[in-house]
């Protein structure tokens, strides 16, 4: 009976304990879950919607009832980011990495949101090594982070990891990943012709002319190696290749022919080029201001507007034309007091006897071709 008894109160006493466990599991694992996933559906509704601001509410208080909610971090750190808040951005996906027992596709997006991060806070540097690591390890992002890698390393100028970046990662190239290969090996051989190793740098120059037949900048860095090492007739041997192989492109080394010739006494020569153009394309608005600005020199301001007018009535309003004439005639003395507030205008806005490049991106100007800004350090962003 005795044991009967203990038998029973024992029982009682574990059907009370399960009655606990039951009342405290569904308290705090059941209903807590329930509100997190309120708020964070409602932060994914507002973020559909495309309002950022409650999405990052929410998604603050779905992290702050459920810190395992890591999709939630996620998102929250990528709305920051995306908001200009990238160091608190960094911070939450940062913390985030030392978790563990994380899913391999969890772990990845979170690398990916880290390199994102680091980009958008300017470090370069951490940036090219994350990079890096997501292209050896994480075939999802594999593509992404390559593409993105290239960017960091132009803004290092480290055009030779570049350029083997293209080689290791892009199977087949597209025309934008030729032209980036080609002229990433003319900027690598431009910092070893600083270095006067003239020689070297040729090679390169060279090499990129087998990647990209068509890049200009190979071309006239070529040209520019001999100059500089007083090599003339080399000099315009290889920017006269530039007019014969890239004739569109050509404009490019007129200034440099011109005072290599005028160097040499050869400044007859220049004329020759210009009609040689001219007479396989005809509209060539650059070789047309260039061989009437010839004529000009010499005063010979008949043969200069005959040159002008040749163009067709389709290029006569074009602002380097227009401004051009107007300086001719100004030099004719006709129409002379019109002339000069036409001319006065069209000084303040354009450059009517030498050409300037102009950035896309940032509107720098240059005196000379470059391929890469200076002052955005974009490549390939000027308006030839």
């Amino acid at each position: 009976m005795q044991s009967s008894d203990l038998l029973m109160e024992l029982l009682i006493i574990l059907l009370v304990i399960a009655a606990l466990i039951i009342i405290y599991y569904y308290t705090r694992v059941y209903r807590k879950p329930k509100a997190d996933k309120g708020s964070y559906l409602a932060a994914l509704e507002y973020l559909a919607d495309g309002n950022e601001k409650w999405a990052i509410q929410k998604f603050k208080e779905t992290v702050r009832d459920d810190s395992e909610n890591v999709q939630a971090y996620l998102r929250l750190g990528d709305l920051l980011r995306k908001r200009g808040f990238a160091n608190n951005a960094l911070k939450i996906h940062k913390d985030l990495t030392f978790r563990g027992n994380l899913f391999p596709e969890i772990r990845d997006k979170i690398q990916f949101s880290l390199l994102l991060d680091y980009e958008a806070t300017g470090n370069y540097k951490v940036a090219i090594e994350l990079a890096n690591s997501i292209i050896e390890n994480d075939k999802t992002y594999q593509n992404e982070a390559a593409l993105r890698l290239l960017n960091y390393l132009e803004r290092e100028e480290r055009w030779q990891e570049a350029f083997l970046t293209i080689k290791k990662c892009f199977k087949e190239l597209t025309p934008l990943l030729i032209k980036k290969s080609a002229l990433y090996l003319v900027f690598e051989g431009l910092k070893i012709q600083e270095k006067g190793e003239g020689r070297e740098a040729r090679i390169k120059f060279k090499e990129s002319m087998k990647i990209d037949p068509e890049c200009a900048a190979a071309f006239y860095c070529l040209g520019k190696s001999y100059y500089v090492e007083d090599r003339l007739e080399d000099a315009i041997h290889e920017w006269e290749n530039l007019c014969r192989t890239l004739p569109k492109k050509a404009y490019l080394t007129f200034k440099d022919l011109e005072r290599s010739w005028f160097e040499m006494g050869k400044f007859t020569e220049a004329e020759k080029l210009y009609k040689g153009i001219l007479a396989k394309d005809s509209k060539n608005i650059f070789a047309t201001v260039a061989l009437a600005e010839i004529y000009t020199k010499k005063e010979d301001f008949e043969r200069a507007l005959d040159v002008l007018d040749r163009l067709g009535d389709e290029n006569q309003h074009d602002p380097q034309i227009v401004g051009f004439k107007l300086k001719i005639l100004s030099n004719k003395n006709q129409y002379k007091q019109a002339i000069h507030h036409a001319l006065d205008y069209f000084n303040k806005r354009y450059d009517l006897s030498e050409r300037r490049f102009e950035c896309q991106e940032c509107q720098y100007k240059s005196d000379e071709p470059i391929w890469i800004c200076p002052q955005c350090k974009s490549i390939d962003s000027f308006d030839f």
